[in-house]
């Protein structure tokens, strides 16, 4: 039978540490044999033997085996975390193999001539070694230490005796030892086995446990992502339905009205209310990039006082409005980031800040903290309570407005500060106070402002379109006539068709660009009519795509096949930066 072993350095580390705790667990009996087998001996030899000699033996055996004792208490004191198990076992068996030696010197001096005296002892030694076989073998090198010693000795003498009764005793002696080695090792391995297959149990119950307590947690989180998703639902129809009402009743009022101040006015309104649908359409989209992990911020060296000052001028007016201090303390860092998705973060905070401020006002300002730099929004709002400062980032939740009122945001603010700030690897953190305000913090590596550029004049994106020729592809015919309307306010020429069969159809040169719809009839997309067109014109023309769909495989689509991809609502200034851009290489 092949010896339990284990394969690595640990697990060998672990085995004897187990061995050497029955060891010692089972020393204290060991000793107690030894001293009961010492004191029957000691009763049947004490009138055949010299007293002194025999008396300095017990003295000497009584010494060691308080050693052992103390060792044992030693051990004890280590409350079971032994360090170094090797050590410990060859201590063990250093004292073992003394104590094989001392009862050895025993059979060899203390047995006398008579043959009856000297089978006594051996006797005596033989039951010592047997009796050693279930203790001594949990560590067999302590067991062979002993045994050996113990019996060789008067096996020897008897081997020196004419006496062949002595001698027949003396092969005996040698035939028994070895036969309890071989049990001893045999008893080893099957110790070694039942320790290291409890060892198994222990690893098994521990990987059933865990794979219990992962299909909880994965329980608990599906069903919590369940509720999350209903409850996000919920809010996103109630939300969307609030202002496509409003539009629709401001629609049906504008066709009842013939004066010039009240259509202006139920314009405007309905201005705002296509406004905030935009908003909550960007704000789910936003959300819906983050979740899918579609995201991929490209980081640069940004100078942090742009991005205030963009703020200041788009926040101003509003906390003028609402009669509040608005300050962005100047700053001359420049933090390591993506622009766009930080600027949305801190726009975010801001307004998320004016909005729960009624008194007092917000200040945005940067500090440095070693190589990083710490962004805070601190304002005097109403603040937030410390058994809601888990959830503030949470989608939909929103302190005091369980009436969802549109003036007091859509409740997807913070939630998209905490999904860009951990795409952006920027930590963010809350500290408040009920009644005296909030602390909203963000961090990013600092970054090292990059050489100047020298000015040029800014000429903006729609002039630049202006006698552009574009042609817009879309099979809805209010988007495309919605295009046309406010790309020709621009100055540019704009074709539109339903189709790139349509397009190819129509009269004229060849477009400077294409705006094409991802998703067309009959199972086309956008990409296949830009392709359609670039054959029948025999070349690349600029091309872009817009579409309505917010699922993250399209943006991968679409930048796979190398165009852009535009998310409707579009805002106008985006839709001619883009159209810029993609005609800038033939202006």
């Amino acid at each position: 039978m092949a010896a339990a072993q284990p394969s690595d350095a640990s697990s060998r580390s672990r085995l004897l540490a187990e061995q050497v705790e029955l060891l010692y667990r089972h020393a204290p009996s060991i000793y107690a044999g030894n001293a009961l087998a010492a004191s029957g001996l000691a009763l049947m030899v004490w009138d055949q033997v010299e007293r002194a000699p025999f008396v300095v033996w017990l003295g000497v055996l009584a010494l060691l085996t308080a050693g052992r004792m103390a060792l044992v208490g030693l051990w004890r004191r280590q409350c079971g975390q032994i360090v170094h198990p090797a050590r410990w076992a060859n201590a063990f068996a250093a004292g073992a193999g003394l104590s094989g030696l001392l009862w050895g010197v025993m059979g060899g001096l203390f047995s006398g001539p008579d043959p009856l005296q000297m089978a006594s002892v051996g006797v005596v030694l033989a039951g010592l070694v047997s009796a050693s076989v279930s203790s001594l073998s949990v560590y067999y090198p302590a067991y062979a230490v002993f045994a050996l010693p113990a019996i060789l000795p008067i096996a020897f003498r008897c081997l020196q005796s004419d006496d062949g009764f002595m001698r027949g005793f003396a092969l005996i002696s040698i035939g028994f030892v070895v036969i309890c080695l071989i049990f001893a090792r045999l008893n080893n391995r099957s110790i070694r086995a039942a320790i290291l297959l409890r060892f198994e149990n222990l690893e098994l119950l521990r990987e059933v446990s865990a794979q219990r307590e992962q299909a909880t947690a994965a329980r608990e989180q599906a069903e919590q992502a369940n509720v999350a998703k209903t409850r996000f639902l919920a809010a996103a129809s109630h939300d969307l339905r609030q202002p496509l009402q409003a539009l629709s009743l401001f629609i049906d009022a504008q066709a009842h009205h013939q004066d010039a101040a009240a259509m202006q006015q139920l314009n405007g309104r309905m201005r705002e209310a296509a406004d905030n649908m935009g908003l909550l359409l960007d704000n789910l989209l936003d959300y819906a990039r983050i979740e899918t992990g579609a995201l991929s911020p490209q980081c640069a060296s940004v100078p942090l006082t742009a991005c205030f000052a963009r703020l200041q001028s788009e926040f101003a007016p509003i906390a003028a409005e609402r009669g509040l201090a608005l300050r962005f303390r100047p700053t001359p860092h420049h933090g390591v980031t993506d622009a766009a998705l930080f600027e949305h973060i801190l726009r975010n905070l801001v307004g998320n800040a004016l909005r729960y401020t009624e008194k007092g006002g917000v200040l945005v300002a940067c500090r440095r903290r070693g190589d990083s730099l710490v962004v805070e929004v601190r304002d005097s709002g109403i603040g937030i309570p410390a058994a809601s400062l888990g959830d503030v980032f949470k989608e939909f939740y929103q302190l005091a407005n369980p009436e969802r009122d549109r003036r007091k945001g859509l409740g997807l603010g913070l939630s998209i500060v905490d999904g860009l700030a951990r795409a952006l690897a920027h930590p963010v953190s809350v500290r408040s106070q009920p009644g005296r305000g909030s602390v909203f913090s963000i961090a990013l590596p600092r970054g090292e402002a990059p050489p100047p550029v020298i000015p040029v004049v800014a000429v903006t994106a729609a002039q630049r379109l202006n006698g552009r020729r574009v042609l817009v592809i879309d099979n809805e015919a209010d988007i495309r006539e919605a295009l046309a309307a406010l790309m020709r306010s621009w100055g540019v020429d704009v074709m539109v068709a339903e189709s790139a069969a349509a397009a190819i159809a129509l009269d004229g040169p060849a477009p400077d660009a294409i705006l094409a719809d991802f998703r067309l009839h009959g199972g086309c997309t956008g990409i296949d009519a830009i392709a359609a067109l670039r054959a029948h014109h025999r070349f690349d023309i600029p091309a872009a795509l817009i579409t309505g769909d917010t699922d993250p495989a399209r943006t991968r689509e679409a930048r796979a096949a190398g165009f852009a991809l535009l998310q409707k609502p579009t805002p106008a200034h985006r839709l001619a930066a883009l159209l810029d851009y993609m005609l800038e290489p033939a202006a």
